[in-house]
């Protein structure tokens, strides 16, 4: 309540705000060094060794911060395997996904996110969508079939669908992870329930990229392939998730969440800049579509100013 009472007294930019604008610049920025490190490393072998090195951020950091706390055995269980669902299935698709397609197209599908958390509540009668909210994910769904089609006279057969198919398969996933964490993250602090997910869901990652660590070529490794593995292991999900949560903390989840739509634009930006990715004239307006579209379905006048989970991001 607190928190929330400062940000209506403060209504100015502070440093919460540049906190959570070094946090969107980090999120997009990290799909280029994830498409960067991608052509030096395999996918699966990239992908253990990120999230190892974010967990032994994240445990850094909570012990830090003293944020170490004992979690109640059965919340311990549901959030071991939430850790599978959210940080191995997750990522396994997640990971093929961007492998195969465009940085920019990643980042705008995993934007649907908190659309898709929106429709699966409304299906498990858990939260019910108001005429605005069905309008926007009508919207959003016609930008995505623009964004997916590759523009028009494309069709559906370019080089990048398969990939983003399996983005739009991983946007489902962390959904699927946001719902069903509802509980058991509102009942722990962020910090170590996180921790736990990251403790649980890295070692089957670590199991499954075994073979393709052995295979890796390490003396082919250049500095973009190590650059972006560090970049994303610990910038992308240890610091930015701490800047995240400062955000949540201090001026409510409804503010907060403004930001989190620039991360297409800056992961689109940046992409266009250091990979030369381009996008057709449809493609930028089925993007604009998916924009505003998921704004309308975020839309929510009766929440509190706190409501919004850091688990809607799926910036990972």
């Amino acid at each position: 309540m607190a928190s929330a009472a400062a940000a209506a007294r403060s209504p100015a930019f502070s440093r919460v705000d540049l906190g959570l604008i070094v946090t969107i610049v980090i999120w997009g920025v990290n799909y280029a060094a994830i498409k960067a490190a991608l052509r030096e490393l395999h996918p699966l072998g990239f992908n253990a060794l990120r999230f190892l090195l974010a967990t032994i951020t994240l445990g850094a950091l909570a012990r830090g911060l003293g944020a170490l706390r004992a979690i109640p055995r059965p919340d311990l269980i549901r959030l071991a395997l939430l850790g599978l669902l959210g940080n191995t299935v997750y990522q396994l698709i997640f990971i093929q996904g961007i492998a195969r397609t465009t940085a920019a197209n990643a980042s705008l599908i995993m934007s649907s996110c908190p659309m898709l958390v929106a429709l699966l509540a409304s299906a498990l009668g858990r939260d019910r969508l108001s005429p605005l909210a069905w309008a926007g994910v009508a919207l959003a769904v016609g930008g995505l079939v623009l964004l997916l089609s590759g523009g028009a006279g494309h069709g559906f057969a370019t080089g990048n669908l398969r990939g983003d198919l399996l983005i739009l398969a991983s946007a489902a996933t962390w959904a699927a992870y946001t719902v069903l964490a509802d509980g058991v993250m509102a009942r722990t602090p962020a910090l170590p329930a996180t921790l736990v997910t990251f403790i649980a869901g890295t070692p089957p990652l670590l199991l499954l990229a075994l073979p393709a660590l052995a295979r890796q070529e390490w003396a082919a490794v250049g500095w973009r392939g190590w650059s972006g593995l560090a970049f994303s292991g610990v910038l992308a999900i240890g610091i930015a998730y701490m800047l995240w949560n400062a955000g949540l903390a201090a001026i409510g989840g409804a503010r907060t969440a403004v930001y989190q739509n620039f991360t297409p634009v800056v992961a689109a930006g940046f992409a266009w800049i250091t990979l030369g990715e381009r996008w057709t004239a449809p493609q930028f307006a089925g993007a604009a579509a998916v924009l505003v579209g998921i704004a309308l379905t975020r839309r929510r006048p009766d929440a509190p100013a706190g409501s919004t989970p850091p688990s809607e991001t799926g910036s990972r």
